[in-house]
C-alpha cells in the first residue's frame, strides 16, 4: 500500500487519540478538529515518499504544524479592534498644513531666485535633479569642495529666512 493510504487508515483508527492530544495542545477541540481535517486533506492531495516508521508521531507533528500555520493565517486576517485604531495618530496633512506647505515652498522659491545664478543652479542640480557632487562639479568646472561650500551657504541662507536654526 502507498504511504499516504497507510497514514489515512491510521488517522481513521487513531482519530480520537490524536484529537484529544491536539485539544490539549491548542486548547480547543474545534481548532484541533480543523488541524486534523487539514492533515486529512494534505494526505489526500499531496504525494508522500517513503515509509513512515512512527505514524502516530508523524500525524501529530503534521497536525501541530498545520494548526500553527492556520493560527498564523487567522492572526494576519483578523481585523483590528476599534479601540486600537482610534489611538493611531492621523499623520495625513489637513488642508491648513497643505496650504502652509505650499506657501512655504513659494517663499523658498522666491528666496532661491534672489541668489546668484550659479549658486541657485548648483542647489537645484543637487536637490531637485539629485545629481552627485562630482557630476555637478564637472558641469560647472569647479572643485567638489567648492560645490559643497556653495550648497552649505545656500542651505544656511534658507534655514535663516525660514526661521530654522542655522548650524
Amino acid at each position: 500500500m502507498a504511504p499516504a493510504i497507510d497514514l489515512l487508515q491510521f488517522l481513521t483508527k487513531d482519530y480520537a487519540h490524536l484529537l484529544r492530544r491536539l485539544t490539549r495542545r491548542f486548547g480547543s477541540i474545534d481548532f484541533a478538529a480543523d488541524a486534523l481535517q487539514d492533515v486529512y486533506v494534505r494526505l489526500r492531495t499531496g504525494p508522500l515518499k517513503g515509509k513512515v516508521s512512527r505514524p502516530r508521531a508523524y500525524l501529530y507533528r503534521m497536525a501541530v504544524n498545520l494548526g500553527l500555520n492556520l493560527a498564523r493565517r487567522d492572526e494576519r486576517s483578523r481585523p483590528l479592534e476599534a479601540s486600537l485604531i482610534e489611538n493611531f495618530a492621523d499623520t495625513a496633512p489637513n488642508s491648513e498644513r497643505i496650504v502652509a506647505g505650499i506657501n512655504e515652498l513659494d517663499f523658498v522659491l522666491q528666496e532661491l531666485h534672489k541668489l546668484p545664478d550659479q549658486r541657485r543652479a548648483i542647489f537645484l542640480a543637487r536637490w531637485r535633479d539629485e545629481k552627485e557632487l562630482a557630476v555637478i562639479a564637472g558641469e560647472f568646472g569647479l572643485h567638489r569642495r567648492t560645490v559643497q561650500k556653495e550648497l552649505a551657504r545656500t542651505e544656511k541662507h534658507l534655514r535663516i529666512v525660514l526661521g530654522r536654526s542655522a548650524k
